[in-house]
């Protein structure tokens, strides 16, 4: 394995393209909306992103227990681990699953579509 390649983990927690795993998922961020912009294709190696049309509803899944897991285990960790109560461990868990809803929606796409498209020879 040459140095520059990356491992398909490292791929889908970088955002980089299934197929060289070198370019990058979504496009540079200026403004909060940018962190949903995604490139059509791999600046790359040109692979689409957009396999088909409505691709990435499943994805929603994804993200949806990606979500789930965080504010099961934040929550359970403010109420046993912190000692909070009930009420503060909620509020503290319902804002840190809004703070991280970008990068969950980013990493769930990644995981998507790592799932279906191989890496090139």
């Amino acid at each position: 394995m040459s140095k520059k390649e990356r491992s398909r983990q490292s791929a889908i927690w970088g955002l980089k393209c299934p197929a060289c795993r070198q370019g990058n998922l979504f496009k540079p961020v200026n403004k909060f909306l940018d962190l949903f912009e995604m490139h059509d294709n791999c600046p790359n190696c040109e692979q689409k992103y957009e396999i088909e049309i409505g691709f990435y509803w499943g994805a929603m899944y994804v993200a949806y227990a990606l979500s789930s897991a965080v504010a099961m285990g934040s929550t359970l960790l403010f109420m046993f681990v912190f000692d909070l109560s009930m009420m503060t461990s909620f509020v503290l868990m319902f804002l840190l699953v809004m703070l991280l809803s970008p990068s969950i929606f980013r990493l769930a796409r990644s995981i998507w579509l790592h799932a279906f498209v191989n890496k090139k020879e």
